[in-house]
């Protein structure tokens, strides 16, 4: 069984916005790859409402550091009252959407994700006393960047969803 060390657990942004929703698709798949994540959506469903559209939608990306450590990165969206309209900027009209939008991000280190390391309880002590003494210093170094990265993704978030704020 792998070991799994969370960094943000069900971080929230949440906010009105008005976004080109497939944009912001392209815009953050765009992200996991280039940071060299392999992603797949795990779930994806639409209701009408009488406010607007609402879309449940649920991300896991991956990227494996090393034969022992991988990244994991999921995000559910929520989007509701979903609708279709024009905007104007520089007397330019393009379409696009507003709604609101919550978005909730998990992340973690997971360790020995293959559960080689876990056959038995001889490996999973061999497995502890691996983690705690000798590749710490590695795993904190592990930590501290997907910390960096998820914050890179948060800020790419907010950033396209304050485009066309005041």
């Amino acid at each position: 069984m792998p070991s799994r060390a969370y960094l943000f657990n069900n971080y929230k942004i949440a906010q009105d916005s008005i976004f080109n929703l497939p944009e912001f698709y392209k815009v953050l798949f765009r992200w996991f790859e280039v940071m060299g994540y392999s992603f797949h959506e795990e779930e994806y469903a639409d209701y009408e409402k009488p406010e607007g559209k609402q879309l449940e939608i649920f991300w896991y990306a991956e990227k494996k550091i090393d034969a022992y450590v991988r990244y994991a990165i999921r995000i559910s969206f929520l989007i509701t009252g979903l609708q279709k309209i024009e905007i104007e900027k520089s007397g330019i009209k393009s379409k696009t959407n507003k709604g609101g939008v919550e978005l909730r991000i998990t992340c973690y280190v997971e360790r020995d994700y293959d559960g080689k390391w876990s056959k038995s309880s001889m490996m999973k002590t061999c497995r502890k006393i691996y983690d705690r003494f000798l590749i710490r210093e590695r795993l904190d170094k592990y930590e501290g960047e997907l910390i960096q990265e998820t914050n890179q993704l948060v800020d790419e978030i907010r950033s396209f969803l304050s485009m066309h704020r005041g």
